[in-house]
Protein backbone atom coordinates (compact mmCIF):
# COMPACT_ATOMS: atom_id res chain seq x y z
CA UNK A 1 0.00 0.00 0.00
CA UNK A 2 1.00 3.22 -1.21
CA UNK A 3 2.06 6.20 1.61
CA UNK A 4 -0.25 9.29 1.51
CA UNK A 5 1.52 12.16 -0.18
CA UNK A 6 2.43 15.07 2.18
CA UNK A 7 0.61 18.02 1.64
CA UNK A 8 2.42 20.85 -0.11
CA UNK A 9 3.83 24.25 1.16
CA UNK A 10 1.48 26.55 -0.28
CA UNK A 11 1.95 30.76 -0.61
CA UNK A 12 -0.07 33.09 -2.41
CA UNK A 13 -0.80 36.64 -2.30
CA UNK A 14 -2.35 39.59 -2.86
CA UNK A 15 -1.04 39.63 0.67
CA UNK A 16 1.34 37.13 1.83
CA UNK A 17 -0.45 33.70 3.05
CA UNK A 18 1.74 30.74 4.22
CA UNK A 19 -0.13 27.34 4.40
CA UNK A 20 1.90 24.22 5.81
CA UNK A 21 0.79 21.49 7.60
CA UNK A 22 2.12 22.12 11.42
CA UNK A 23 2.33 18.23 12.93
CA UNK A 24 4.79 17.73 9.86
CA UNK A 25 6.78 20.67 10.48
CA UNK A 26 7.73 21.80 13.87
CA UNK A 27 9.29 25.25 15.26
CA UNK A 28 12.76 25.46 15.40
CA UNK A 29 13.35 28.81 16.63
CA UNK A 30 13.29 32.80 14.65
CA UNK A 31 9.96 31.62 13.04
CA UNK A 32 11.78 28.66 11.18
CA UNK A 33 9.67 25.58 11.03
CA UNK A 34 11.91 22.33 9.54
CA UNK A 35 11.66 18.56 9.14
CA UNK A 36 14.98 17.00 8.34
CA UNK A 37 13.25 13.94 7.25
CA UNK A 38 11.90 15.82 4.23
CA UNK A 39 13.06 17.05 1.37
CA UNK A 40 11.73 19.15 -1.46
CA UNK A 41 11.09 17.22 -4.57
CA UNK A 42 9.35 19.97 -6.88
CA UNK A 43 8.56 23.52 -6.66
CA UNK A 44 5.38 24.50 -9.23
CA UNK A 45 4.77 28.63 -9.63
CA UNK A 46 2.09 29.57 -11.28
CA UNK A 47 2.04 33.44 -12.19
CA UNK A 48 -0.88 35.23 -14.02
CA UNK A 49 -2.28 31.16 -14.90
CA UNK A 50 1.21 30.11 -16.32
CA UNK A 51 2.13 27.39 -14.34
CA UNK A 52 5.90 26.09 -14.38
CA UNK A 53 6.79 22.86 -12.59
CA UNK A 54 10.31 22.43 -11.37
CA UNK A 55 11.59 18.99 -10.30
CA UNK A 56 14.23 18.87 -7.66
CA UNK A 57 16.21 15.70 -7.76
CA UNK A 58 18.92 16.95 -5.25
CA UNK A 59 16.05 18.48 -2.54
CA UNK A 60 18.10 21.91 -2.64
CA UNK A 61 16.10 24.85 -3.63
CA UNK A 62 15.94 28.37 -2.95
CA UNK A 63 12.50 29.97 -3.10
CA UNK A 64 12.48 33.86 -2.77
CA UNK A 65 9.65 36.34 -2.36
CA UNK A 66 9.90 39.71 -2.86
CA UNK A 67 6.86 41.45 -0.91
CA UNK A 68 6.15 45.21 -0.12
CA UNK A 69 3.25 47.70 0.67
CA UNK A 70 0.86 48.03 -2.31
Amino acid sequence: MANNPDPPIVISGGSVTIEYDSSIFTPSGNGKHSNANKKIGRVEVTVNGNTQTIDVPNGKVTVTIHYGDP
